[in-house]
C-alpha cells in the first residue's frame, strides 16, 4: 500500500495574497443580484382586497414584480434569463 498523501509545498505568491478578500460586503450583497430570484408572498397592495399574491424578488430583496400565482412567477423568472431559488 502507498502513502497517496504528498508532501507540497504551497508558496503564497504576491498575487494569491492580493486575491484574499476582494469582495466589499457591498459586493458580496450584490453577488447574483441579476442571475437569480425568488418567490415569497406578499400583501396585495394594487387592490384594496385582504389577499396575498406572489411577489419577485432579486437577491438582495428588491421587489420587482407581483403575480396572482405561483407559476406564472416562476415563468417570469425564467423568461427574463433568471433562476429561481428557495429561501426558507
Amino acid at each position: 500500500m502507498t502513502d497517496r498523501t504528498a508532501n507540497h509545498e504551497y508558496k503564497v505568491t504576491q498575487r494569491d495574497a492580493q486575491d484574499t478578500g476582494l469582495l466589499s460586503n457591498v459586493d458580496f450583497a450584490m453577488l447574483g443580484i441579476h442571475d437569480f430570484a425568488y418567490i415569497r408572498q406578499v400583501p396585495n397592495t394594487d387592490e384594496d382586497k385582504d389577499e396575498l399574491v406572489f411577489g419577485v424578488f432579486t437577491a438582495d430583496g428588491t421587489h420587482i414584480a407581483s403575480f396572482e400565482s405561483h407559476a406564472v412567477a416562476n415563468a417570469a423568472i425564467r423568461q427574463h434569463d433568471m433562476e429561481p431559488r428557495a429561501v426558507h
